[in-house]
């Protein structure tokens, strides 16, 4: 029997939130041996989001040597964005201005040329090279499928709900799964005149015309949601949960001084007695946030570790297309931040816990007895680190899908607790902080005892996910003999032209 050469694009929009899953994709892809070739399209802005060697470091930094030879990486030409829009627009503007590079790169290709594309959600807005190039299409959610379910139903949703959907008294419906408050719905939805929503709506159509959908969950975390997803009721696209994707968690190098650092000082601290917090490497947190995440610290008693970059008078995500150009091959920030523009309250906590500017080794950190607690903004990669990991989880969610996300593990698996957030100001205050915090962490409290043994139980499940003949490998194993079966048609589509 003769190998089929099976050729698989993807196309990676900028930033690390994207390119750090992806590449998680691809390695499972080719570990399946039916992926003889995968070009890995990267993307980027003017404006230095994710600069091609910066880029490249950090692909190589995950990735093992003997992979270069399947998985080649393609840098696409910076594309320019206006700064004063918002970062889903930027996103869509990019993916858009990329198509005709993307084509003349597959056109200049040696055969056999690629039969299958993938992209993520924003980067639907590609799949007319499919079509240009006779591929199939399918669309990797580095989100929830909660996530999948709303993006597939919002054409629905235009057609049949009037005004904004803020505006809503009931909870928007999804056939088969949970109703999403109004407030809670993904960024895009939140204003139905801004152009992100127009943008959003045409990513929807698009998705909606894919051969298939592959989601970083697994069955126990989302049962409800990928049992809709399958039953027809919302859409007929085959969908495969191939979580959870995370990178592997790095060994300690003598030449990692970052690193070494705070796992040494891990390494002083009692089993699971110190909380992390983090809001992910593209947010920037207000001196009002900070103020009061200081406050509940101190008022919690608990040691921590806390991974910030320096605050802005006003919070927001304008870094997420950027995050990361500032670090090293090896993990490490080029220069760390100043503190001297930090609140006072912020200097109250030396001594009590551990401050990291810019960068931090998330997963080392989720791993470490020491750890007990994770305050996060509930991004989906940070969420799925923390279930593979064991840890319960604090949410304040932030924006994008981060609110549903947050229902997700509060109300839906039980492994944490939503904190309540000011929608104008994204702030809570410094009671409330320490009081949940010592909920998920302290022994004595009957939830918190709850969620912290169905997270562990979670983790069990998780590794099982990917072992040999587990959920998410034997889904992988569908999907890769499916591509096998695609390449063998466009091979003889190509033999009788």
């Amino acid at each position: 029997m003769s190998i089929i050469n099976t050729h698989a694009a993807l196309v990676c929009p900028p930033g690390l939130g994207h390119i750090i899953p992806f590449l998680e994709l691809a390695k499972k892809l080719v570990s399946h041996k039916k992926i003889t070739k995968l070009t890995m399209f990267l993307s980027s802005t003017k404006n230095n989001s994710c600069k091609p060697q910066i880029a490249t470091n950090i692909i190589q930094s995950l990735m093992k040597p003997d992979l270069f030879n399947i998985i080649h990486v393609i840098h696409l030409p910076p594309i320019h964005v206006p700064t004063n829009t918002n970062t889903g627009t930027k996103l869509a503007i990019i993916m858009r201005e990329l198509i005709p590079h993307i084509c003349h790169e597959i056109s200049t290709m040696t055969s056999p040329k690629p039969a299958i594309l993938i992209t993520d959600l924003f980067g639907s807005l590609v799949m007319p090279i499919a079509e240009k190039f006779n591929m199939s299409k399918f669309v990797f959610f580095s989100s929830s499928a909660w996530n999948v379910a709303l993006a597939l139903h919002t054409p629905t949703l235009d057609e049949v709900v009037e005004g904004e959907y803020t505006d809503q008294k009931e909870c928007i419906q999804i056939p088969g799964c949970n109703p999403i408050r109004p407030c809670d719905l993904f960024t895009p939805m939140l204003d139905r005149n801004d152009q992100l929503y127009h943008e959003y709506l045409q990513i929807c159509e698009q998705i909606r015309k894919v051969d298939g959908i592959f989601v970083n969950t697994f069955h126990e975390l989302e049962a409800k949601t990928i049992a809709a997803l399958r039953s027809g009721k919302i859409s007929k696209i085959p969908v495969y949960p191939i979580g959870p994707l995370i990178r592997e968690a790095k060994k300690q190098n003598c030449d990692d001084e970052n690193r070494n650092y705070v796992i040494d000082w891990l390494d002083k601290q009692e089993e699971e007695s110190v909380i992390y917090v983090s809001f992910g490497s593209g947010y920037t947190m207000s001196h009002e946030q900070v103020k009061e995440l200081a406050l509940g610290l101190e008022l919690s008693g608990k040691k921590f570790v806390w991974s910030l970059t320096s605050p802005s008078t006003k919070a927001g995500d304008d870094h997420y297309l950027t995050a990361g150009e500032d670090v090293e091959s090896n993990g490490v920030p080029k220069s760390q931040a100043s503190i001297s523009v930090f609140p006072d309250e912020f200097y109250r906590m030396e001594g009590k816990g551990l401050m990291v500017m810019d960068w931090a080794p998330q997963l080392e950190i989720l791993k470490h007895s020491s750890t007990g607690g994770f305050l996060s903004h509930c991004g989906w990669n940070s969420i799925l680190e923390s279930v593979s990991c064991g840890v319960p989880i604090v949410a304040w969610p932030l924006f994008a899908d981060q609110m549903m996300n947050a229902e997700i593990i509060a109300k839906d698996i039980g492994i944490g607790v939503r904190l309540n957030v000011t929608q104008s100001a994204n702030v809570v205050g410094s009671e409330e902080i320490a009081k949940t915090i010592c909920k998920i962490m302290d022994k004595e409290d009957i939830e918190g005892c709850a969620m912290r043994k169905r997270v562990k139980e979670l983790k069990h499940i998780a590794e099982k996910a990917w072992s040999q003949d587990g959920p998410s490998f034997c889904e992988m194993s569908q999907m890769t003999n499916a591509f096998v079966r695609i390449s063998q048609s466009v091979r003889h589509m190509g033999c009788d032209q």
